[in-house]
């Protein structure tokens, strides 16, 4: 080969390999993992936007009608790093809505957190004022609101905030409502839907979900789901 001739090829040989090494970490990203472990759903929010409430009453039932096949957590996004100069994009209000929530979800098992959340963002305008008649509504007296309302004005609510805050910035959700299945990005709806390839309807969540979701006893809705497919 001669010297011509190879310096026309190196610089081509280089830019192809460029190209199928980045394809490569493209394609790997994008792989769903399928796994027998429960799949982790984590919503990213703010209890008083209207985007938040789009998710969790659209999303909310069927989640529960999945409890058994995910780990549900619910993060918010609020801007501070020190439990005294916390600040929330709706006012003080959502920070304590923020936290009685996070005491819910502390204190509670995931199917009364997701019941707890639908029945807040009915009524999102009215969060915190609405926290004592929720956990009636919700808990069947398992939880007594004087435990979550003590968990959301003491340290315990300020250190699940912070907690809550910093898993939010290691998943760079910066938008109400962002969606996480697995710990990558699924879903977001800030205003509009964005970003969902896979959907953003209830079915498309159930799809979602059961897809990543190989173990035993799936739900009757991964069957009926896959059946229609």
């Amino acid at each position: 080969m001669n010297q011509k001739l190879l310096t026309i090829l190196l610089p081509i040989i280089f830019f192809i390999g460029t190209i199928m090494i980045y394809r490569s970490y493209q394609s790997s990203d994008s792989i769903t993992v399928v796994s027998d472990k429960p799949v982790r759903v984590d919503f990213f929010v703010m209890s008083k936007c209207p985007d938040a409430k789009k998710c969790e009453t659209l999303f909310g039932p069927t989640l529960l009608k999945l409890s058994s096949i995910i780990n549900f957590t619910v993060s918010y996004i609020a801007y501070g790093t020190k439990a005294d100069s916390i600040e929330c994009m709706h006012g003080p209000d959502e920070c304590l809505g923020n936290k009685q929530q996070l005491c819910v979800q502390s204190m509670c098992s995931q199917t009364t957190l997701l019941k707890f959340l639908q029945c807040q963002s009915k009524q999102y305008g009215n969060i915190p004022n609405n926290g004592e008649q929720c956990v009636k509504e919700v808990s069947d007296g398992t939880i007594q609101w004087s435990d979550i309302d003590t968990c959301a004005k003491s340290d315990k609510g300020n250190q699940l905030f912070l907690k809550s805050l910093e898993k939010t910035r290691s998943a760079s959700a910066k938008k109400s409502c962002t969606i996480n299945l697995n710990g990558k990005f699924w879903c977001m709806h800030d205003g509009t839907w964005s970003g969902c390839s896979e959907g953003h309807d209830e079915n498309s969540l159930i799809k979602a979900i059961c897809s990543r979701y190989n173990g035993a006893n799936k739900p009757t809705e991964c069957t009926t789901i896959s059946a229609s497919s």
